[in-house]
């Protein structure tokens, strides 16, 4: 499989000579599902946003299917194919569910077909489509934030902390959701708090801490991994070796 999204030796943070990623460097080739996990502070969704273009990088490379895009706006950015699912604020609450999927229509003319696939792989959305966002659950708008990213028809969706905050039967039906949209063809790559439930899910992981990447692997590999284990759970049996590769 092709290389869809590289990220080569990434420097970013949000204040000058504070760097919270120091030098990442991961791939996601098409069609997977790649998940970012590691403690607090790791810098997980600080990658993200420096992939989507929310975060100028201070040092390194950003490339999406070869073509760099490093330092670009969010807007040029989801125009070259990803879409992105913020952890926190990621609806229009004043506006309906339907309104919100308007808003992420790139293609007016198409836009009532589009949201009539949203509805196919979403059925609660097409239940509640005149409802405000801001009434419903957590999970309810999680999926109407994942459904307007995705109605641009990107090719990569980036999701941020999808499971934050949500009840265990909503996450079991946002990973089967997750799940079905890369059955689509839409290549995931996922920040999650919920380590064990992603990386089974997941094609490959990677384990960030201290900004940067200590692990990575097939998702069932690290699972099993008492390294990532004890790393990710913050035991007394951190690895202070280089990274495992």
């Amino acid at each position: 499989m092709k290389v869809l999204l590289s990220t080569t030796n990434v420097v970013a943070g949000y204040v000058p000579d504070v760097p919270i990623l120091n030098g990442v460097t991961i791939e996601v080739r098409q069609g997977e599902i790649v998940t970012i996990v590691g403690p607090n502070g790791a810098g997980k969704s600080t990658l993200v946003k420096t992939v989507f273009g929310l975060l100028v990088p201070r040092a390194g490379q950003v490339l999406l299917d070869g073509v760099e895009i490093g330092g670009r706006r969010p807007h040029e950015v989801a125009l070259l194919g990803l879409g992105y699912v913020p952890q926190r604020d990621n609806v229009f609450s004043s506006l309906t569910v339907r309104e919100n999927l308007e808003l992420g229509s790139f293609e007016r003319a198409r836009t009532a077909e589009r949201i009539d696939r949203m509805y196919e792989l979403f059925p609660r959305l097409g239940e509640r489509a005149g409802q405000r966002a801001g009434t419903m659950s957590g999970g309810e708008r999680q999926m109407v934030a994942m459904a307007r990213a995705l109605m641009p028809e990107p090719r990569m969706l980036l999701v941020d902390e999808p499971s934050a905050g949500l009840s265990p039967a909503f996450v079991d039906i946002l990973f089967e959701q997750i799940r079905a949209v890369n059955a689509q063809g839409v290549t995931i790559l996922m920040v999650e708090q919920n380590a064990r439930r992603a990386l089974a899910m997941s094609d490959r992981g990677y384990v960030l801490d201290l900004g940067v990447e200590r692990f990575e692997g097939r998702g069932s590999d690290l699972l099993d991994d008492p390294n990532v284990a004890a790393l990710y759970l913050g035991g007394a049996a951190r690895i202070d070796g280089p990274a495992a590769r």
